[in-house]
């Protein structure tokens, strides 16, 4: 188990180029990010920002919600759900605020240099990507993303306590791997250092992908139980289907939707499972708005809503 995220985590190179690319009139802001991973793999995504003024008690409540790509799939998977995400997020509006990071994992999309030891470039294929590229991904990829948030939580721009992960495919093992091990992270004496993540949504996921497995992660009684879930699917896909009904079978138990007198709970598990043989980036791309919108609403009712404690995370031991 990780002690230490200082340790175990990212040397990150930050370098959050600061050009704001402003959208479509109706459209959110979003900036370049470039994070490095403690393996020299070059990181490439975009940032949408909430909408709160930084440092307010607003901003201090907004959601970061991080999107995971498919296999072969690219961040831009998710640029309509990241708008869908900070758009919601008027203040004329019901919604609490969003913030929102799209990114490309290793091998993928622009992510796909890593530096060597000796200062040269490697290219990274995904066709080459085994299970130890897997792995890395849901460690030291994720790794960089949340330093790169900690930074945006301790500049007052968002709650990284109330973190949510959106994956598809690939992205739902990479989410619900990581968020396993953001749970066992210990606190430690000068603050908080896991815990943080506090939803997940997850497209077409899947028990074993290429290795990369949810069984341990899902033996975690504790990050099962705080987390809220939401599982979605086609279900005209008999494989698929199966998938579906295995994740959601080792989250039942610990989110009833009835008590024992068989009142109605607000359980903190939702399942979409939706007449189509579609899967993963496929599945988002041509659902559309009915899958955004749904999303949307899961994580507001379910994270945003809640008014959560905001730290700084970078105290230093006097």
């Amino acid at each position: 188990m990780i002690t230490n995220r200082k340790v175990a985590g990212v040397l990150l190179s930050a370098a959050i180029l600061m050009l704001w690319t402003v959208s479509a009139k109706g459209q959110a802001a979003s900036e370049q990010m470039s994070v490095t991973t403690a393996d020299g793999v070059m990181l490439r995504g975009m940032y949408f920002p909430g909408a709160a003024r930084k440092g307010s008690t607003q901003a201090k409540q907004t959601t970061p919600v991080v999107m995971l790509h498919d296999f072969k799939g690219t961040k831009a998977t998710f640029a309509p759900l990241a708008q869908a995400l900070v758009t919601a997020g008027d203040p004329n509006a019901e919604h609490p605020y969003f913030a929102a990071v799209i990114v490309d994992l290793r091998a993928h999309g622009e992510s796909t240099k890593q530096l060597t030891g000796d200062g040269g470039v490697t290219d990274l294929d995904p066709a080459k990507l085994g299970k130890d590229g897997l792995a890395s991904m849901s460690t030291l990829d994720m790794e960089a993303i949340r330093d790169f948030l900690v930074d945006k939580n301790d500049a007052g721009d968002l709650n990284l306590n109330k973190l949510c992960l959106v994956g598809s495919g690939m992205g739902a093992s990479v989410a619900v791997n990581w968020a396993a091990h953001d749970w066992a992270a210990p606190p430690l004496a000068v603050g908080k250092q896991g815990q943080d993540v506090k939803g997940l949504v997850l497209i077409s996921p899947r028990w074993s992908y290429n290795g990369l497995m949810m069984q341990e992660a899902l033996k975690f009684g504790a990050f099962k139980k705080n987390t809220a879930w939401m599982l979605i699917g086609g279900v005209q896909d008999q494989k698929g289907k199966q998938e579906l009904s295995r994740v959601q079978a080792q989250l039942d138990k610990s989110h009833p939707a009835t008590d024992k007198t068989g009142a109605k709970l607000r359980s903190g598990l939702e399942v979409m499972a939706l007449p189509t043989s579609l899967e993963g980036d496929v599945l988002v791309g041509k659902s559309g708005d009915a899958i955004d919108a749904a999303i949307v609403k899961f994580l507001t009712d379910n994270v945003a809503a809640a008014q959560l404690p905001w730290t700084n995370r970078r105290n230093k031991i006097p």
